[in-house]
């Protein structure tokens, strides 16, 4: 989710934003997030970053709308709609992952953020019901229900006393990985493994700092939108140069949430969630720019220890990693992204997809943008290294084909 990062171009925002754990027990992906969102944050700290901040773009967006508001003073509101058409193989009436569908259309994103980022005392408030779009789930109907706040996917305010440093209490961005929940502003159509198990955004209090050419992000909230205020978010960036920064995030928790704790969606927890509302993460991604090409790898590892009172038996986790590419075809409205990843569950809990399992993927999508409108499509392929525990957690009536190819289509409005 969001709008305003300084990997995006220019002044570019955009939010990350995750479609979360719960997805399982709900049925729809809840997720997102990204660095534009940690840098909207920041606020004027962004800007004092933006300095040494690559650009990480999937296409080149219109700028945000600036309209005075009297004793607010400037604000800036942007956002769009999406909407797409999906094919996919391993689609039947008995598979065991709950794809019934081979084929159908859904609206995605809907998105509206206004924002003010000048002066001492700034806000941000973004709206966005939205769905996230996975290999191997059912691709769900946008919801309004995915946060326990409705369709605030993000409310709070900032204090910015200096250029390089702000405080920020609210619904807050989440510091973790790379990817966006606004598919706009993703290289990518299909969301990879990596972000299906981070948070998004919570309620909490974050704190900015940029010294040179180092920016740092604190947060302590309720992790996974749970109201059970015990989880710490760090995320440190270093740009070396224009052309190259590296990130590091790391997520710990420091309680314990139980299975009624209300969270994601409205609905509790529930017991097969509670290694997510339980979990640690950390995690990195380079960011590198050379002219129209952007390249991102990026490393992930999220775990939860064993916790009896809880009902974690045995330590489980979950590694990820991928490679997310873009190059921008000169001036043209033309783009074209691509991403490869592998995932591995380890222990008796399916992060994602089934437990044990484990798999790798690539997508490519090619984009085109024309003023406010745009077009997108993405041809992917999950390959199961690993059906995982008990043999039938793949494809097709009998739950043992391997291997998944989807194809979307999207449309969209941005502004």
């Amino acid at each position: 989710m969001r709008i305003f990062d300084a990997r995006r171009r220019s002044a570019q925002c955009q939010s990350r934003q995750r479609p979360k754990i719960f997805q399982q027990q709900q049925g729809s992906a809840m997720r997102t997030k990204r660095l534009i969102e940690r840098k909207l944050l920041a606020g004027a700290s962004v800007l004092a970053l933006m300095a040494f901040a690559s650009p990480a773009f999937a296409m080149n967006l219109p700028s945000a709308q600036k309209f005075e508001a009297g004793p607010l003073g400037t604000l800036d509101v942007s956002g769009g709609f999406s909407g797409y058409f999906y094919a996919l193989s391993g689609a039947s009436n008995t598979n065991p992952l709950g794809i019934r569908k081979s084929a159908g259309a859904e609206a995605r994103v809907l998105d509206l953020t206004v924002k003010k980022s000048s002066g001492p005392f700034q806000f941000t408030i973004e709206v966005k019901p939205y769905a996230s779009l996975y290999f191997g789930y059912a691709p769900s109907a946008m919801s309004a229900k995915t946060f326990t706040l409705g369709p605030l996917y993000a409310a709070y305010g900032t204090w910015a006393p200096t250029s390089n440093f702000s405080i920020s209490v609210g619904q807050v961005y989440s510091t973790e990985g790379w990817e966006s929940s606004t598919d706009w502003q993703n290289a990518n159509l299909i969301d990879s493994p990596l972000y299906y198990v981070e948070n998004s955004s919570s309620r909490g209090v974050q704190v900015n700092y940029t010294y040179g050419k180092l920016s740092t992000t604190l947060t302590f909230g309720d992790g996974f939108d749970s109201g059970v205020f015990n989880t710490f978010q760090e995320l440190v960036t270093y740009s070396f140069n224009s052309n190259n920064a590296l990130s590091l995030y790391g997520t710990q928790n420091v309680g314990a949430t139980g299975p009624n704790t209300f969270a994601y969606g409205q609905s509790t927890t529930g017991a097969g969630s509670i290694p997510y509302v339980n979990s640690n993460m950390f995690g990195g991604y380079y960011d590198y720019t050379n002219g129209n090409l952007n390249v991102v790898p990026e490393v992930q590892y999220v775990y939860a220890k064993r916790n009896q009172r809880l009902g974690i038996n045995k330590f489980t986790s979950n590694f990820g990693a991928e490679v997310i590419t873009n190059y921008q075809f000169g001036k043209s409205p033309w783009s074209l992204g691509g991403m490869a990843f592998y995932y591995k569950n380890i222990g008796s809990y399916g992060w994602y997809l089934n437990a044990n399992s484990s798999g790798f993927g690539i997508g490519v999508t090619p984009s085109w943008i024309k003023g406010h409108f745009f077009v997108r499509g993405e041809v992917g392929l999950l390959h199961l290294t690993n059906l995982g525990t008990g043999g039938t957690g793949g494809f097709g009536a009998n739950g043992t084909d391997r291997n998944q190819v989807m194809s979307v289509l999207s449309a969209g409005i941005v502004f």
